[in-house]
């Protein structure tokens, strides 16, 4: 029986061995890491929830669902040694797929490997015919006809000699010409060649190796923070170019671990691990995210405060518990609303909360109307409004709640009032979110600027590139063309 080994992109994955290579490098992975990594390169493409992964690569043993999660953690890590961490792509709330080029290899134990197996047919061919003219031969394997026994033996020599010199230069013109060619052609393709494995320094990759409500929120948090704080762009969705990866993962004890890894040094810049405690999560939180941004920005004097927000540990606790909003399918996550009203219950003044509902509840009408209302949407605008009023200035509110306002000023047709709204948002953070944009993108359709609305709204889709996005950027409000 043949062995069946991997070729993923540039790399060897040799079973029988638990090995990968790529380019002279060779990496020992644990045998059920190979088994996965196999498993899912036959595969490749296909989502697997770890269930899924449990059943097919661990022929159902008994294990834990962290068993996996810390296995793709273990195999990134040792992808990202060979520059290939975007292989394995998280699907938020449903698993996992190898997204990679695979070709499979059998080879024959009896013969052993062969280079050129990995190569498609029309790559290596016995024809000769393709291999063009051959190179002219040295001057000592050329043939000579015997001397005319009327030339004297001394003509005879010299013009031997005379012969020999002429193709022996001719020989080294020929040379030349090729090394000089080669030379010429070299300077060419490495003076227009792109450059390969280009990685944007300022770009994070966002990685949670779990489907939990808790973390995906925890991820928002520190995507909204580093808007906030830093020039990063970062996003939960892959992107081969991305300078860093933040991995983060919640193990079985309740721990958090988050691990900053530059994929241009090829080196973990930041690393953390915290216990989620309901009674002391914002202290924690609040020390990790302003220890991220010191690391990031080279800077001990920057202090971020209130990062999450809601300063109530417990709160904050079932916060980020909640739903969210969209699920994996992009279809409307109709608990949401039910469960965020539940804390809005038990915490009627917290302004954040009040600004999370009345978004949340806009984009719900603007996806799915089946089940939503305008009038609700305005009594949650007033009860928004009215807490809003209470409070002594809008500078201190975070620029979520900003733009939670101008969003309900643009659905009453107060433009004035919503531009200075969303001035304020982009006062209180380095960088703005999708939101923005596209609230920023219809005041300018309504000022008749399609083109720079246009523009708004590519901003919108490059910070969010989703199916929700693209709605929310044609008809959030009204209709643009």
């Amino acid at each position: 029986m043949a062995w069946r080994n991997f070729k993923i992109n540039d790399c060897l994955l040799i079973t029988t061995e638990n090995s990968l290579k790529k380019s002279g490098k060779t990496y020992i992975l644990e045998p059920r890491i190979t088994k996965l990594l196999s498993f899912l390169a036959q595969n490749q493409g296909i989502v697997f929830t770890r269930d899924e992964l449990i059943d097919e690569v661990w022929d159902g043993a008994v294990v834990s669902d962290q068993v996996v999660t810390q296995s793709i953690f273990e195999l990134r890590k040792i992808l990202k040694k060979l520059d290939e961490d975007h292989w394995i792509i998280t699907i938020p709330k449903r698993g996992y797929k190898l997204d990679a080029d695979v070709q499979q290899i059998y080879i024959d134990p009896n013969t052993g490997f062969k280079l050129e197996e990995f190569h498609s047919s029309n790559e290596h061919t016995n024809d000769n015919s393709n291999l063009g003219t051959a190179f002219p031969a040295g001057p000592m394997t050329r043939a000579f006809s015997k001397p005319d026994n009327d030339i004297p033996p001394a003509s005879v020599s010299n013009k031997i000699s005379n012969l020999m010199l002429n193709h022996w230069l001719f020989d080294v013109g020929i040379l030349s010409m090729l090394v000089l060619t080669l030379v010429f052609a070299s300077w060419a393709n490495n003076d227009n060649a792109p450059i390969k494995d280009l990685k944007n320094p300022r770009q994070i990759n966002i990685e949670i190796t779990s489907s939990s409500n808790q973390l995906y929120s925890i991820a928002k948090m520190i995507e909204s923070t580093l808007f906030s704080y830093t020039d990063y762009t970062s996003s939960l969705h892959p992107n081969s170019e991305a300078g860093k990866t933040l991995s983060l993962y919640i193990s079985d004890n309740n721990q958090l671990h988050i691990d900053l890894y530059n994929n241009i040094s090829h080196r973990s810049d930041f690393k953390k691990s915290l216990l989620l405690q309901s009674d002391k999560l914002y202290t924690s939180l609040n020390h990790l995210l302003n220890e991220l941004i010191q690391t990031l920005t080279h800077d001990h004097q920057v202090t971020v405060t209130n990062a999450p927000i809601i300063t109530d540990s417990t709160l904050l606790y079932k916060y980020l518990s909640l739903p969210d909003l969209i699920d994996d399918e992009g279809q409307v996550n109709k608990s949401y609303l039910t469960d965020i009203n539940k804390l809005i219950l038990n915490s009627p003044k917290n302004s954040y909360l009040l600004a999370k509902r009345y978004i949340g509840y806009a984009i719900i009408l603007t996806l799915d109307n089946k089940e939503t209302s305008m009038p609700n949407l305005m009594n949650y605008a007033r009860d928004l409004v009215k807490n809003i009023s209470l409070q002594n200035s809008l500078l201190s509110l975070p620029s979520q709640t900003l733009n939670a306002l101008a969003l309900n000023q643009l659905y009453q047709g107060n433009i004035d009032l919503s531009q200075h709204y969303l001035s304020l948002s982009r006062q209180q953070s380095k960088q703005s979110s999708a939101l923005y944009y596209i609230l920023q993108g219809k005041i300018l359709d309504i000022k008749n600027q399609h083109k720079q609305a246009n523009e708004n709204y590519s901003i919108a889709k490059y910070l969010a590139p989703s199916y929700e996005t693209e709605v929310l950027c044609k008809n959030l409000v009204f209709h643009s063309i």
